[in-house]
């Protein structure tokens, strides 16, 4: 009878250890999810607030144009009509005032607006936009690497492209699957998210 008790004093100990090794297993599984989410939520911030700082890149360029262009309207007896650029956004930006709109997406509106009346009559205008933006086009990728390395992205790993008047960016996170005793729970990956950035509609008017 006591010899009976001791095996299962032994078996219980046995038991126990293993329900010990099965949580301890679990608890590995769902860290190992838990950070590849977080990974996943890293990709996509990086993505996303890359692909806005892309777009705030081109505005960057277009508003030193739309602060400094002046159209020239000429009229009988040599008397010329200036008619400044800035001048027409602001009024736009006036009627917009009462809109839900926040003060920068109002003034992204107005740009866009008055643009888009403009580029048609005016290849002054229209020329000076095409070089800002390929100005904005070539420092995009700087200010992407850029962003995504601040937000625990790979810096170096990233693809963007210009699809629809959006800057469209993909960025990647580095995931280590978690490693103990010999065993690999799961596969070490890069996990990407893109982010789409917002429509910049004047970009049709200059053809792209």
């Amino acid at each position: 009878m006591k010899r009976y008790i001791k095996n299962e004093k032994g078996s219980g100990v046995i038991l126990t250890i293993f329900n010990f090794a099965v949580v301890g297993i679990m608890l590995i599984l769902v860290l190992n999810i838990a950070m590849a989410f977080t990974k996943k939520e890293q990709a996509s911030i990086a993505a996303e607030h890359a692909s806005l700082a892309a777009t705030s890149a081109i505005y960057d360029e277009v508003n030193d144009v739309v602060d400094s262009h002046v159209k020239i309207i000429e009229v009988e007896d040599g008397i010329n009509i200036l008619e400044p650029l800035i001048d027409k956004v602001e009024a736009r930006k006036a009627s917009l005032s009462s809109s839900d709109l926040s003060s920068n997406e109002i003034h992204i509106k107005a740009v866009n607006d008055v643009l888009m009346d403009e580029i048609p009559d005016d290849p002054v205008l229209e020329m000076k936009l095409k070089n800002a933006v390929e100005d904005a086009f070539d420092h995009i990728p700087n200010t992407i690497s850029n962003v995504i390395d601040l937000n625990h992205g790979k810096k170096t790993d990233y693809d963007w492209e210009f699809r629809d008047y959006q800057i469209n960016v993909e960025a990647k996170t580095e995931f280590e699957a978690a490693h103990h005793n010999g065993i690999n729970f799961g596969s070490d990956q890069d996990i990407s998210q893109v982010g789409i950035g917002p429509e910049v509609p004047f970009l049709e008017s200059l053809g792209y």
